[in-house]
């Protein structure tokens, strides 16, 4: 088997970390397309205002067009399913706002000031 084709079917899990608007997205996204293959493109911001509006237009139309876009705040699990259906490289953006979408859901809360110096108490899932 060729080095090229090791790689092709080897599984990677790539974590970009960083701060807050410290180039994460613009770097996973060199990286996805670096790859040469379809890419999906999970998207887990929502608009709660008009500068997070502008931002989510501005970063929908810097996206190359080839790439399958899934916009799913809260079903993380359904929305890599549906895009590991589509292609082999996932790019997630951004589990920190996903996890902000999921305790607002779950707890009545995304304040993380509110949540950590009083837990609510654990609802039914």
């Amino acid at each position: 088997m060729s080095a090229e084709r090791a790689v092709c079917s080897s599984t990677q899990l790539i974590v970009i970390l960083g701060g807050a608007r410290s180039g994460k997205s613009a770097f996973a996204e060199r990286l996805a397309v670096s790859s040469g293959r379809p890419v999906a493109f999970i998207a887990t911001a929502t608009a709660g205002d008009d500068e997070m509006r502008e931002r989510i237009t501005r970063y929908q139309a810097s996206r190359p067009k080839g790439w399958h876009t899934i916009e799913e705040p809260l079903d993380l699990t359904g929305a890599v399913r549906s895009a590991s259906k589509l292609t082999d490289v996932l790019l997630l953006d951004c589990i920190t706002l996903w996890l902000a979408n999921w305790r607002a859901q779950h707890y009545g809360t995304n304040d993380e000031e509110e949540f950590i110096s009083s837990p609510p108490s654990k609802k039914e899932h």
